[in-house]
């Protein structure tokens, strides 16, 4: 073995193999197989995104940054919107990567530890495997890479010209891959700390100049569309609270925790206040008649005079209105008024959606409280509404609204409670939901026909999150409601215009920080219940960041034709050099070896994503430095020591006394 290792990384041509390996290796992923079960164009809508951007459409999204979408669009505007180009270039550009891990290497070790290490990468990365499908993780590597190697150049030169090439790519690996976003500053950091000087100092200011100044027009992008200052994107919310649902009993699948039913909210409501409220619809006319005059009504509980607005925009569909922002906790009642003239000797017309118009408008809260009852005035018929029946029916506590006494026999029973469930459960078709109410001194539970079941306990804090919902019915009451005015209204008499897909702030720009924001609420909930094993899971899920695993669990695992075989070669895979990586370090810890200065940003991922929803793919940006560590341990197994000294005979990064062209020395 020692024979080998010392011709492969003895010869001039060995880097080159690696990336020619990594070449091949990624267009038989892309042409022929790929042990992924994404096809071409991914999982992430990257492919929708690109081609709206080369058809000059915006970028109307915030759940993912504009990185890998503007990569893709970029090829899409040139050639035509065929996939498998934009995929060919990653797979071009994932094949510099052994030759970008050589020239990190090489800088803080030696030229055969650095050609072992492309070696390695050229044929082991699962960066290869990741650029045969439209993700962002293959460029966003070869971004890290070089960014990376311009940084230590300038660290060993002085260069300011190789340290703003770097502040500009660290700028821009955080747009493919968010969780790098803070990793340039603990460079900046670094650099100063290892010799602090006022050029140093000022140095790390102008790195982070570049990176800021290449952050800030999207940052400027998302302030004016949201309000909030997102660096990155606005998924952060939702991956902390499927994080938060990974404990316990469900360390590997959040999708078998009930309180994953709550991702859907239990009224029509946003967090975002004081901005525009955007309220969107379509219709259709079934005369000929041209024209239409459309207004919206609108009132709150702060202010019960109505006002009316006109159409916000009228060019394409849906309409658009704005009601003007609000405070939180606010009420807003609102209707929409749709004149049609008259023509041909028809009558004009008035339309009102909802039916009913100001006896029965929509209801619309602005709220920061995420899972609790908002329905303060009794507008709706509601899940909490449903919560007082049933402790009423159970315990005799205070009965629910009279509103839901719908016999008008002057008392709440059982009927009462089955005709609300009717109501909020259509998909019954008018059987009697309510199989049964079993109440014990801890809980009462509510069995339904479909044989789900919603279990509130005594000891209920007013929460949403208090309840225990299986997924059917029971799980749909979770987010149903319906106006009382509805109810008592009669049915819509025929008319001539069909109104449809009214929503309101259901536009990216109001929905996405919205949810932002409840999945980070709903989170905090999960984490205030279960601190500690929250912070066990935490802990777990550092170390099992860097292990591929399969499951046989469709809700957890994607499944596909030889999947299994994959899945199991990933895990060996992985843990092996896992394992291997571990040893390096160790090796060099023991050398005092400079390469120790790669397990900065090998840590920094784990440390910064552990408490969020995580998979192994969240590390391969890193993945190259960890090869740098098993090429350590393999050698060191052939009895080969890292060099005391860097190529030239210059001391390593961590011995004292090293001179630089800026004129300082440490």
């Amino acid at each position: 073995m020692r024979d080998v290792l010392e011709r492969l990384t003895a010869s001039r041509y060995s880097v080159a193999a690696a990336c020619l390996s990594s070449l091949v290796l990624g267009l038989v992923f892309v042409y022929v197989w790929a042990p992924h079960p994404w096809g071409w164009q991914g999982i992430d809508a990257y492919h929708t995104l690109s081609r709206e951007l080369a058809r000059g459409e915006p970028f109307n999204t915030t759940d993912v940054p504009w990185g890998y979408a503007y990569f893709a669009a970029a090829f899409y505007v040139v050639f035509g919107e065929h996939v498998w180009i934009p995929l060919t270039a990653q797979v071009v550009l994932n094949a510099l990567v052994p030759l970008l891990l050589y020239g990190i290497v090489a800088m803080l070790s030696d030229k055969r530890t650095a050609t072992l290490a492309a070696l390695l990468i050229g044929v082991l990365s699962f960066n290869t495997v990741y650029a045969s499908t439209q993700s962002s993780d293959a460029v966003c590597t070869v971004l890290f890479l070089a960014a990376l190697l311009l940084w230590l150049r300038a660290e060993q030169s002085g260069s300011r010209a190789a340290l703003l090439g770097s502040g500009v790519l660290f700028g821009i690996a955080p747009q493919f891959r968010p969780n790098l976003v803070l990793l340039p500053f603990i460079a900046a950091a670094i650099y100063w700390w290892r010799n602090r000087s006022r050029r140093r100092m000022a140095d790390a200011a102008l790195f982070l100049a570049a990176v800021i100044a290449v952050q800030t027009p999207w940052i400027i992008r998302n302030y004016r569309l949201t309000g909030l200052i997102l660096p990155t994107s606005t998924h952060g919310g939702v991956q902390l609270w499927y994080g938060t649902l990974q404990t316990g009993p469900y360390l590997e699948s959040r999708a078998s925790n009930p309180g994953s039913i709550f991702a859907s909210p239990p009224f029509p409501y946003t967090s975002i206040d004081a901005r525009p409220i955007i309220v969107t619809m379509q219709y259709i006319p079934c005369t000929d008649r041209p024209g239409e005059v459309a207004s919206i009504v609108y009132w709150t509980d702060r202010d019960r005079e109505p006002r009316r607005l006109p159409m916000t925009s009228r060019a394409g569909t849906p309409a658009t209105f704005e009601i003007p922002g609000q405070a939180a906790p606010t009420t807003v009642y609102y209707y929409l008024e749709i004149d049609w003239p008259s023509n041909a000797g028809n009558a004009a017309a008035t339309f009102y959606q909802p039916h009913g118009g100001a006896a029965n408008p929509y209801v619309f809260f602005v709220s920061k409280a995420h899972v609790t009852d908002l329905d303060v005035h009794d507008d709706l018929l509601d899940l909490f509404d449903l919560v007082r029946a049933t402790r009423h029916l159970a315990w005799g506590e205070a009965p629910p609204s009279m509103r839901l006494d719908f016999d008008h026999d002057g008392r709440f029973t059982r009927e009462d409670l089955n005709t609300a469930l009717g109501y909020l459960l259509p998909e019954a078709r008018g059987a009697a939901p309510l199989r049964e109410l079993a109440a014990t001194e801890e809980s009462a539970v509510l069995q339904l026909v479909d044989g789900t079941s919603l279990a509130v306990p005594k000891s209920f804090s007013g929460r949403q999150t208090d309840l225990l919902a299986s997924e059917g019915m029971a799980g749909e009451l979770v987010s149903r409601w319906r106006t009382h005015t509805s109810i008592d209204l009669p049915s819509r008499p025929r008319e001539c215009i069909y109104v449809d897909s009214v929503a309101t702030n259901d536009v990216f720009y109001r929905r996405e920080p919205h949810f932002m924001a409840r999945y980070t609420a709903l989170a905090f909930d999960n984490i205030g219940r279960d601190p500690i094993g929250f912070a066990l899971a935490s802990a777990y899920r550092t170390v099992r960041l860097f292990i591929i695993r399969g499951s046989n669990d469709v809700a957890t695992t994607q499944q596909f034709e030889a999947g299994r075989l994959a899945y199991t070669a990933g895990t060996v895979l992985s843990l092996t050099y896992l394992l291997t990586f571990g040893w390096g370090v160790l090796v060099a810890w023991r050398q005092r070896s400079a390469l120790l200065w790669l397990v900065v940003p090998i840590v920094y991922v784990p440390l910064t994503i552990c408490f969020v929803l995580t998979n192994m793919r969240y590390t391969v940006t890193v993945q190259p430095l960890m090869f740098a560590f098993v090429a350590v341990a393999l050698l060191d197994v052939v009895g080969r020591r890292l060099p005391v000294a860097e190529p030239g005979g210059q001391p390593p990064l961590d011995r004292p006394g090293r001179h630089h062209k800026d004129g300082e020395q440490r």
